[in-house]
């Protein structure tokens, strides 16, 4: 379906900078310029060129890089995201998406991106800067992302700014959340440390929606202190510099008539011997205090997609050093992410199906076979005009992803690692093949 809205007239003037973009019949016209930029694997721009002319059976109509980065520069970012959200809507708009206790969980977390570090970038979208002397500026972007850890889906992601603070780019992504979910469904936001503000909870609850926020450990001490059990219901004023530091007038004011806001606190330890506490709106009768600890460590979910984003789909393997180019491999990906796990669930629910004796483990399908094999049907599929040949190439496409499955082992955690040093990624290092 989504390949399909290519060829559309409405799409297409998403897709345009100016109107006259895209009206020449060139060699390489609106949709193969999508398809191809979907089918990016991180190779040379010649060679992403030549492989997907090579895909698409016209090898001998293959562009050249100039020819290519030209067309690129004509098209809106906007229409990957346009697609995504269409992509996503046609998945919740059924009733097979899976809920805990009834809600849509998703996880909420920002990201550092690596960019080509050229000066272009450095001023559209900041510097990390370093405190050696001597070590030069290196350009970076902020990512946020909202995602279902339920059902492995990232409903909205941004690009913006390296120094836009995380609150700012979640509100964002609650905002745009609103739009494609609707407002008919329950939701439970899970927020990490550092998200929680007076401003946040009284955003949130202005929209109706739950969340569960870790704690610092500096922070709502006096309502932690009055605490009687390991889960009360507690009143946290507004008022003094709590309505001071909102910088929202409308939310301000609100704050101001209603002085207060009844949260519930729960105190949990972690198997580390750790204590936290968890801020939510959720009633107990729903969700457990034994059940908190196990809703709050589902947002590592959100931590894997973005492990998935980066370093299975080299989301920072950008492919030339302008804004433009940023955000469509930013956004093309983010839909590309979408589809691989829409496919990853359709896999592993055949795989469930099938399952006829009792094993050691559960079993999934192995992301990175899957992955290899979706970009080597993606482009025959998009391609394909007949419905049935569709069907079948998508079947064998599945077969051959459930012919690699690895074990669930339960229990098991990694320590983070964070990555130190220059870009990853390269313009002038790309893989060949």
């Amino acid at each position: 379906m989504t390949f399909e809205k290519l060829n559309t007239k409405r799409i297409r003037n998403i897709g345009k900078i100016f109107d006259s973009d895209f009206t020449r019949n060139r060699k390489m016209p609106f949709n193969d310029l999508i398809r191809c930029i979907l089918n990016k694997e991180g190779k040379t721009t010649t060679m992403e060129i030549n492989n997907y002319f090579k895909k698409v059976n016209k090898r001998e109509q293959r562009v050249s890089k100039q020819a290519f980065s030209k067309q690129r520069c004509k098209l809106n970012p906007e229409v990957f995201k346009v697609l995504n959200k269409e992509y996503i809507e046609s998945i919740y708009s059924e009733n097979s998406y899976k809920t805990y206790k009834g809600y849509i969980l998703l996880a909420i977390d920002g990201t550092i991106l690596e960019i080509p570090n050229t000066e272009e970038l450095r001023d559209q979208y900041g510097c990390q800067v370093s405190n050696i002397e001597g070590v030069r500026k290196v350009a970076r972007a902020k990512a946020s992302g909202l995602y279902d850890v339920e059902n492995n889906i990232m409903i909205d992601a941004i690009l913006d700014k390296f120094n836009t603070p995380e609150r700012t780019l979640a509100k964002k992504n609650i905002e745009n959340m609103d739009s494609i979910l609707g407002k008919d469904k329950k939701v439970l936001i899970v927020f990490d440390r550092g998200y929680i503000s007076t401003e946040m909870l009284l955003n949130l609850s202005e929209l109706s929606i739950c969340y569960l926020f870790r704690v610092q450990g500096n922070t709502y001490n006096k309502e932690k202190e009055s605490m009687i059990t390991n889960d009360d219901w507690i009143d946290l004023k507004v008022n003094g510099s709590r309505l001071v530091k909102i910088q929202d007038e409308k939310l301000k004011k609100k704050g101001a008539e209603i002085k207060k806001l009844s949260v519930r606190i729960v105190k949990i330890t972690f198997k580390t011997g750790e204590i936290e506490y968890l801020i939510t709106n959720v009633p107990s009768e729903e969700i457990s205090t034994e059940e908190m600890e196990e809703v709050y460590f589902k947002r590592w979910g959100i931590e894997i997609a973005y492990d998935i984003i980066k370093n299975k789909l080299y989301i920072e393997n950008i492919s030339g050093g302008k804004k433009i180019i940023v955000e469509q491999d930013f956004y093309s990906q983010i839909l590309l992410f979408n589809m691989i796990e829409d496919l990853k669930n359709d896999a592993n629910k055949e795989l469930e199906s099938k399952r006829t004796k009792i094993l050691k483990y559960d079993y999934k399908v192995n992301i990175n076979i899957l992955i290899g094999t979706f970009r080597e049907y993606m482009i025959k599929i998009a391609i394909e005009d007949r419905p049935d040949e569709r069907k079948i190439l998508y079947e064998y496409m599945l077969e051959e992803i459930m012919e690699n499955i690895i074990p669930i082992r339960p229990d098991r955690s990694l320590e983070r690692k964070t990555y130190k040093g220059k870009n990853k990624h390269k313009l002038n290092g790309r893989r060949n093949s």
